[in-house]
Parts: structure tokens; sequence; C-alpha cells
């Protein structure tokens, strides 16, 4: 497929086969990447499976789509996502979770360490806006003196588990900044912070932050609406250049033809539909 074709795709990443009950996609053009031959990768990837991973789909145009990852076990990619981008940017993360904690053995990729690996490992990350997580979640990284303050949202200080690299001044660089799904409900919040910066965005979304009735995943979940959801995504998009999107949050668990299972994927679907349609009409992503 020539590269011009390739540009701003949509892109379908099969590692559980969750997207094969699901049909958001099937009447526009997509790339579908199957990897369910690379070993070592739920939850974990290690080195081998990332760079795997990596020769799938590095191709320079595809970083500008919007790629569905799977389920939560399989945000780690937007790390690989993020490796492809040749520029600086911010990183927009919309998850019901941190993604900053210590992988459970060794200095291994993981969904629930992702975005403290990006932080430590990718230069052109500059800073990340962190959307969704309870303040108990925050708490856990930011240390127990932030805590104290009472603060819903807004830059975390140290102690964190990622270095933060400073300017020739000495002063410290926020690196990580928090919104509270409080805060996600304002939007001269969100144009009020996203127009802070000139820097191109990358954005995440795992949509465990939102709510079981606009979502079904194999996490726990926040209780943010879809249209909350879309509302951000277009502010951030009036503030900023979008240079790609990725998606994850499907439940490849349990009995897929149950009423129940049927239930999931339809409400997955709408979802996912509804997403694409803002990234298209509000970001210009896909073509």
């Amino acid at each position: 497929m020539a590269a011009v074709e390739n540009r701003k795709k949509l892109v379908i990443m099969n590692f559980s086969g969750v997207y094969e009950k699901e049909d958001f996609y099937k009447d526009m053009q997509h790339l579908w990447i199957d990897c369910r031959d690379i070993l070592g990768t739920n939850c974990y990837c290690d080195e081998e499976a990332e760079a795997r991973i990596g020769e799938r789909i590095r191709d320079k145009q595809l970083k500008e789509g919007i790629h569905f990852l799977d389920s939560g076990n399989y945000h780690y990619l937007s790390k690989i996502w993020l490796d492809q981008v040749e520029e600086d940017m911010e990183l927009l993360v919309f998850d019901h979770h941190t993604d900053m904690q210590l992988p459970m053995f060794g200095d291994i990729l993981s969904c629930g360490g992702w975005i403290k690996t990006v932080l430590e490992h990718n230069p052109r990350v500059k800073r990340v806006w962190l959307a969704g997580p309870p303040a108990q979640a925050v708490r856990e990284i930011a240390g127990e003196s932030w805590a104290a303050s009472g603060q819903r949202s807004g830059p975390l200080p140290g102690p964190l588990p990622v270095p933060l690299p400073g300017p020739a001044s000495g002063m410290a660089e926020v690196r990580v900044v928090w919104i509270s799904e409080d805060d996600m409900t304002d939007l001269g919040f969100w144009k009020k912070q996203m127009g802070s910066s000139s820097l191109p965005l990358y954005i995440s979304v795992d949509k465990d932050v939102l709510s079981r009735d606009h979502a079904r995943t194999n996490w726990n979940q926040g209780s943010t609406k879809r249209s909350v959801l879309l509302d951000c995504i277009s502010a951030a998009a009036s503030c900023r250049r979008i240079i790609g999107m990725d998606v994850c949050g499907e439940d490849p668990e349990g009995d897929r033809e149950s009423a129940k299972a049927r239930e999931d994927i339809s409400i997955n679907n709408q979802t996912n539909r509804e997403l694409i349609c803002c990234f298209m009409e509000k970001c210009g992503i896909v073509s």
C-alpha cells in the first residue's frame, strides 16, 4: 500500500480477537495488524515482543492515525507508537489508572507502568497530562506531602517514581499534570490548560475512564460519561494540533455469545464509533 494511502489510517491491532466481534470499523478503510502470533504480550511486553511489534507498525505515516490497541492489557502499545513520532510533543492520557507503577519483576514494559517508561526513555515527550485517575491513585505516586495539601488537580511534585530533568536554571520541570474526574467537566479549565503550550498532542484513551454505561472493560472503571470524554477531546483539539491517537479498553474475557457479552459488545461498539467520529470531525486524523 502506498504511503499516501496509509496517511492518517485507522489501525486495528489484534491480540485477543475481541475486535472480530465488533463492527465499528468495518465500513471504513482500515489496516488490520494481526499480532496473535507474538508471544509475551499479555499485560507485560518483553524485549523480543516489543521489537516484533515495532517492526509491524513501523510506517512513518501510520503514526498519525487512530490506533485501536485491544483491551487495557495492551495499553503499553502507546509507548511503541510514541516511539515512532519524530518531533517534540505532549501526551494526553485518559485513564482510570495512573499507569505509572513499577513492574512486578524486572524492568519490563507493562500496561500498568508504560507512562513511567515513556517519561524515562522518550525525550520527545515533554509533558504528560493524566486525566481521570482518582485522587488516591495519584497520591500513591505523588507522595503523602502532596496528598496532605488536598489538591484536586495540577502538577505532581516529587517524589515521583521517574526522573524529572530540569532546565539549565535548575528549576524542577513539571512533566506530569493530573486532571481529576471533577475537572474533566470544566471545558474552560481544559482550554486554559491545553492552551498553555504550543506543542502538538498525542492522545491515548483507555475506556476504563468511562462508566459502565459507556464502556465495558476487563478493569475497574471510573464514572466519566462518554459525552464528557468527547468534549474534553474536542477542547484539546481546539487548542492543539493532534498528531496521533490510540484507544484501548475492550473486554476479551467471558462467553462472547451470552446476552451480557452482546450488550458489552454493543456498548463498546458505540463508544468506539463515536470516538472515531470525534477524531475525524475535531482532529482531522482519519481521512
